[in-house]
């Protein structure tokens, strides 16, 4: 939905917009621009994401919630006046917290902690996306060396975020059996603070933004941030969804967690598969080898998996009619290994990738 008076162009409309226009516009690039209309953040909220996917953005966001008190404050720091000050402070407050165990930054470590990390590999940074920090960092350097005014008008996107707060909180409560609401309690401070922030900077931007050239530059501050959060989703979508190539440096699927409890008994429908079971590859997933990559990769809707030489050679097994130890047996038999060794290993691997719904038994 476009608001009533688009953004226009700098070529097409050189007045002075109206206070209502220029909000008008504003809000116009978030309905074009937010990311909550990224395909990442539409496949995170209708549960189509595997849990390392899901891992793979609360690590990469940690970087972005990390930097946001780091942004607000090179902001404060350009503010001649005290009242100012006095406002803009408040969102550092909410970050960092008054006392230690406190803050959304804290409220943020114990989501990454809920979806399985360790806190100290979170806030070591060392998985994070090369691209994530790029754009993180090119926002704090924005702030930093813009005119204040810009810097302000880049922050409105919170006008948008209560919209995507509650489509992310509903849907992953829904979609995801290891999510809760304390997983999720950073998204419940935001639903307040993120409206209080965006009424005072849209003032701000209405209120000094007096000439043409003044609320296109406040308009484009707008854009950029968008530009911002879209490009982490696009580094997140091609590393870890398709084609799925993660970075060297880049966080690996079990990298820095923490060791899962699982009380799920041998066999059944959560276990590892065991002897009888049949596995096969639901609709839409495939075996294929990738040309590019040199590799064979596990293909499935807008996922893609890498494999080691043990599970492709188990999966070229996979046709739907053999048993797991009808694998086992010729897995056996081909590299003159204990059968019972490699049941054990292929029953465990198999569940792991049932796990992942790209397996069924």
């Amino acid at each position: 939905m476009t608001a009533i008076f688009p953004t226009p162009a700098a070529d097409e409309d050189q007045r002075l917009l109206s206070p209502d226009e220029l909000e008008a516009a504003l809000r116009d690039i978030g309905a074009r621009r937010y990311h909550n209309l990224h395909p990442f953040h539409r496949l995170l909220h209708d549960g189509k994401l595997n849990k390392d996917q899901v891992r793979a953005w609360a690590l990469n966001r940690y970087y972005y919630q990390a930097m946001i008190p780091v942004k607000d404050a090179a902001v404060l720091a350009r503010m001649q006046d005290a009242q100012l000050r006095r406002i803009w402070r408040q969102r550092i407050v909410d970050h960092d917290g008054d006392a230690p165990g406190d803050g959304g930054i804290e409220r943020w470590l114990k989501l990454a902690e809920g979806v399985g990390f360790s806190r100290d590999y979170v806030l070591s940074t060392k998985g994070i996306l090369s691209a994530t920090k790029f754009s993180v960092e090119a926002y704090v350097h924005f702030v930093a060396e813009k005119p204040l005014l810009e810097a302000i008008a880049s922050s409105l996107t919170e006008m948008f975020s209560p919209t995507i707060i509650s489509e992310r909180v509903a849907g992953m409560l829904k979609n995801y059996d290891f999510i809760t609401k304390d997983t999720l309690a950073y998204f419940e401070k935001r639903l307040t603070q993120a409206p209080r922030d965006a009424d005072f900077a849209l003032e701000y931007v209405k209120q000094h933004a007096t000439t043409p050239e003044l609320q296109r530059k406040a308009m484009a501050a707008l854009t950029f941030k968008c530009t911002v959060l879209w490009t982490q989703l696009d580094a997140l979508y091609f590393a870890y969804v398709a084609p799925g190539m993660v970075p060297p440096e880049a966080w690996q699927p079990g990298e820095g967690l923490v060791a899962e409890k699982t009380t799920a008994p041998a066999g059944g429908k959560h276990g590892p598969f065991v002897g009888s079971d049949v596995p096969r590859l639901p609709r839409g997933v495939r075996l294929r080898f990738d040309d590019v990559r040199e590799k064979h990769v596990l293909l499935a809707p807008e996922r893609t998996f890498d494999l080691d030489d043990n599970a492709v050679a188990v999966l070229k097994l996979v046709d739907g009619k053999r048993s797991v130890g009808d694998i086992a047996g010729e897995l056996a038999a081909n590299y003159a290994a204990d059968r019972s060794l490699i049941e054990a290993d292929i029953g465990t691997m198999l569940a792991e990738l049932a796990q992942k719904r790209v397996l069924e038994r």
